[in-house]
């Protein structure tokens, strides 16, 4: 089944592991295989520039064990294709701490 068609919640749960962080990893990893593409640039040749094997690009872009892929992984391929990886936090909500009194 192609990767489009895969209901992320099933997935996750499947794999037993979080949505959010599954979703991440998707669009992480959807930026990884659109700049490659767009740079020219073989798995191979990825590879050998983040130091790592091209069967490993392989099975990263293909989402293969994606509750393995580690998230300094694909931060390290993202800076190797020249990104910077910036990590952020915003309070949503405030939080409702009556119920400890």
């Amino acid at each position: 089944m192609p990767w489009e068609e895969v209901d992320l919640e099933t997935w996750a749960t499947e794999l037993g592991v979080d949505l959010c962080e599954l979703r991440q990893k998707d669009q992480l990893i959807d930026q990884i295989v659109t700049t490659r593409t767009e740079l020219g640039l073989t798995q191979t040749q990825l590879a050998k520039l983040v130091g790592v094997s091209q069967p490993r690009i392989a099975q990263i872009e293909n989402r293969v064990k994606i509750g393995t892929i580690k998230f300094d992984a694909l931060f390290k391929i993202l800076t190797t294709l020249g990104y910077e990886i910036n990590i952020g936090t915003r309070r949503e909500r405030r939080p409702d701490f009556s119920i400890a009194k």
